[in-house]
């Protein structure tokens, strides 16, 4: 932790404004009958603030904090039957909370927010029961009183009811409101919130969620404790009726009405709980009535908290005050410059070694018998198609099989790696990016390379603002990523991951959704984490960027090791070339149809997400009796020209256009099934989505149930998840007919099945195109799309880089190339059909 100026004063508001207000108590200037309710909504500030903290920075919902305040309360009233210290009772109540809390959080870890608030409440009926039972130590429902505590301390004595219970809960509430504002800039709650935000990424910069979570109810339970004690103290009376489960709805409705997570929102949550009777008997409701209509007002118009409302415009004034007029983006002065050539290894050792290791899946193999060596200061590529089994390779480095059932050997600088958990890893050395940039969204850019610390100094924060320099992010430093392009997260992922500068680095589809200076950049940046020392391991679609970058490539196909080589000669293996596009397996294309209308028609079409290019100019043209292949390697953009050409996903450029009347159907990649639905079910639902009931459904029911394979058909009642792979593909083929389409969309029919099923699925599909179908079919092989369809398109990086027919010879080559590297280099197609496709 950094104390700095700006930080210190912030801390000193709490006690600052806890000794005015004791300053005013003591000066009559609140009168007499108001002083146990300032002292109240002290205490209730401290018990927001620890339920407000826990759900903000944990996301963990509590029910169970009003048998914490209990225990602190009852804690008062035996230590002060018992003779205890006042010191005593505040130790023992705070670690009796911090144990409980623990345990509390360690088991809710691994359950969703609704089983937490279960376990929490159950927790709360337990100890409600206990205190109504335990009689001889907390007089049932009778209560029992607090007569005083001593200080052992020499610091006084402390009656029940009396003034003095009444400055110490002030003073209390100032020292824990003051603890909390360093707390909220120190690793801890970056960590917390890292944990909250993406358990899995923060696995792999060494926190454990479970811990964290642990820590953060220990914490947040303690201090409800010590609440509990100063309420005690302030009535002089304690009794199980303040303690109700209502009251823990009441202090989550008072969080949400401050602002939860927020310190100034505690506050205004325990004035609020404190006065609400107040409130209530001005405007002669019931308080519960009066609390309900106050939560939902907050709920429709300010959900953020009234204190972060009306702090936000304060914000962004100070924010135009203290920000430079120019907030464009300089590059750090070395991108501007040449990259760097790649060197080769300097060091023959080995740093990585995996040997016949294996990960499945109940009965699916995701790996199998894989086995590679990495030398210190090597980059190693993987490539291989979709479903390959590279992402279940990086994932098995850097520990994150799930539930997978991992096999064989694996050492890392001499270590044992595959026992080892996960958040260990990372202080061996693994560094890990995701192919989605997973960023933590709660934290600013610096935050998220922060909460890699533990504990967070100066020095820390001079290394993060250089690191976050030298990749381009220190001008945004202060910005959440939400606000950021996709590059700008790429980037960031890579700066979490290269902090403490790991020994390997472990990247998944960096080069994904980036545009060609932005990879050009990050070739840049990988060249130099290999010229400081550290070994890469990285796998990619973009061939030609990954390729630059790697001195060795490795390629997987179904789980297995298929073929290694350099870059320029890997491709070169029959193997590694067929994983990619398939080998033609002579079945025959439907026959050739004449009819030129159209039925969908892309011009310009462009779409992106979150600044990643997904489509580039796409022309397309769909014609009626036709089957048109999109082929593309993963990420190519297949699935956002499936649902532009669906309708389903509206383009941000161009125009799209489909012939009156045509109904078009899609079958999406993963096939979406509702699987706890039966087969039968699968169909009505999407019937009825398209508008066919009745008679009419009854009628395309029987049909396409006719369609289905026999071992379907007599299964039409069992639910769909319970069917194998190529069942499920063939039933969502079935779901998009119902309606009777004239345009079938089927994207990746083949994903994840074994070669039988795929043959089968396209049997099917190559019926219905013989019955006059119109078909869209997008496949990630380019042989497969090349023997059964009429025309094929390739995509390349949102591009159609080439289309043709592919009895053409010519067009075979040509499609190869695009397929790789966009065809660029390659003549345009003479013969293909009239061109409603163009290369960029």
């Amino acid at each position: 932790m950094v104390f700095n100026r700006s930080l210190l004063a912030r801390a000193a508001l709490g006690p600052a404004a806890g000794a005015v207000l004791m300053v005013f108590m003591a000066s009559g200037a609140i009168p007499a009958y108001q002083m146990y309710s300032v002292g109240l909504a002290a205490v209730y500030t401290v018990v927001v603030l620890s339920v407000g903290l826990l759900a903000g920075w944990s996301g963990i919902w509590s029910v169970g904090h009003p048998a914490f305040f209990a225990i602190g309360a009852y804690f008062a009233a035996y230590g002060s039957a018992h003779d205890w210290p006042l010191e005593a009772v505040v130790l023992g109540a705070v670690a009796t909370g911090a144990v409980l809390g623990a345990f509390l959080g360690y088991a809710g870890a691994r359950f969703s927010v609704l089983y937490i608030a279960l376990l929490t409440l159950a927790f709360t009926m337990v100890t409600l029961e206990l205190v109504n039972r335990w009689s001889s130590v907390t007089g049932g429902d009778q209560g029992v009183p607090v007569v005083q505590l001593r200080s052992a301390l020499g610091l006084g004595t402390v009656l029940g009811g009396s003034t003095e219970a009444q400055y110490l809960a002030v003073g209390a509430a100032a020292v824990v409101l003051a603890l909390a504002v360093p707390a909220a800039a120190s690793g801890l709650r970056m960590r917390l919130v890292a944990a909250k935000s993406h358990p899995l990424a923060a696995r792999t910069i060494g926190i454990a969620p479970e811990a964290q979570s642990s820590l953060s109810f220990a914490v947040s339970a303690a201090c409800t404790c010590l609440a509990g004690v100063l309420l005690g103290l302030l009535t002089g009376f304690v009794s199980p009726d303040p303690f109700s489960l209502s009251f823990g709805i009441s202090l989550i409705a008072a969080c949400v009405l401050g602002g939860v997570g927020t310190i100034v929102g505690a506050v205004a949550g325990g004035v609020y709980l404190t006065w609400n009777p107040s409130l209530s008997s001005a405007v002669g409701l019931p308080q519960p009535v009066v609390q309900g209509l106050v939560l939902i007002c907050v709920l429709l118009f300010l959900p953020g908290g009234v204190v972060p409302f009306l702090g936000k415009p304060l914000r962004g004034v100070a924010r135009r005050l203290l920000r430079r007029p120019d907030t464009r983006l300089p590059l750090p002065a070395e991108e501007s410059t040449a990259p760097a050539p790649l060197r080769p290894p300097t060091d023959d050792s080995v740093l990585l070694r995996l040997e016949h290791v294996s990960v499945s899946y109940g009965g699916l193999q995701a790996l199998q018998d894989a086995s590679l060596t990495l030398r210190q200061n090597e980059i190693l590529a993987v490539i291989g198609p979709n479903g390959a089994g590279k992402t279940t390779l990086l994932n098995a480095l850097s520990g994150l099989t799930g539930n997978g059932r991992v096999s064989g050997t694996a050492d890392f600088a001499g270590r044992p790696l595959l026992r080892t958990r996960a958040t260990a890893r990372r202080r061996l050395g693994i560094g890990r990016t995701f192919q989605h940039a997973e960023v933590f969204s709660e934290l600013t850019v610096a935050e998220n390379v922060l909460c890699t610390r533990r504990r967070i100094t100066a020095r820390d924060r001079a290394d993060v603002a250089r690191l976050l320099r030298s990749v381009g992010l220190a001008e945004v430093a202060d910005r959440r990523p939400g606000e950021l392009p996709f590059g700008l997260q790429k980037r960031l992922d890579l700066a979490r991951a290269m902090a403490e500068d790991p020994k390997l680095l472990v990247l998944d589809e960096p080069f994904g959704g980036l545009d060609a200076s932005e990879r050009a950049l990050l070739a840049g940046h990988i060249r130099r984490l290999h010229a400081g020392g550290t070994a890469v391991v990285v796998i990619d679609h973009v061939l030609d960027d990954l390729f630059s970058v790697a001195h060795r490539v490795l390629a997987f196909d179904f789980g297995r090791t298929i073929g290694e080589g350099a870059p320029d000669t890997v491709l070169q293996d029959p193997k590694v070339r067929s994983s990619y596009l398939g080998t033609v397996d002579g079945r025959t294309r439907p026959p050739e149809h004449t009819g030129e209308r159209s039925m969908i028609r892309l011009h310009g079409i462009g779409h992106g997400y979150g600044g990643v290019v997904a489509l580039r100019d796409v022309d397309l043209d769909v014609r009626q009796g036709v089957v048109l292949g999109v082929a593309g390697a993963n990420g190519a953009g297949k699935s956002t020209l499936a649902g532009v050409l669906h309708g389903s996903l509206p383009p941000a450029h161009g125009v799209r256009e489909a012939g009156a009347g045509v109904r078009i159907s899609l079958a999406p990649e993963g096939r979406a099934l509702f699987k706890t639905l039966s087969l039968r079910e699968n169909l009505e639902v999407a019937a009825y989505a398209g508008g066919v009931t009745g008679a009419r459904l009854r009628e395309r029911l029987e049909e396409t149930v006719e369609w289905l394979p026999v071992r379907l058909r007599d299964r039409m009642s069992a639910p769909a998840g319970g069917l194998s792979g190529g069942e499920q593909q063939m039933l969502a083929i079935a779901r998009a007919l119902i309606v009777g389409p004239d345009v079938l969309i089927v994207d990746e029919p083949a994903l994840g099945l074994a070669p039988a099923l795929v043959d089968e699925v396209y049997d099917r599909l190559t019926g219905l195109a013989r019955e006059g179908l119109t078909v869209v079919l997008l496949e990630q092989l380019l042989s497969r799309a090349m023997s059964v369809c009429h025309e094929v398109a390739v995509l390349h990086e949102g591009v159609v880089a080439a289309h043709g027919r592919p009895g053409d010879p010519a067009f075979a080559a040509q499609a190869e190339a695009a397929y790789f590297s966009g065809g660029l280099e390659a003549a345009p197609n003479a013969a293909a059909p009239a061109r409603t496709s163009r290369v960029n």
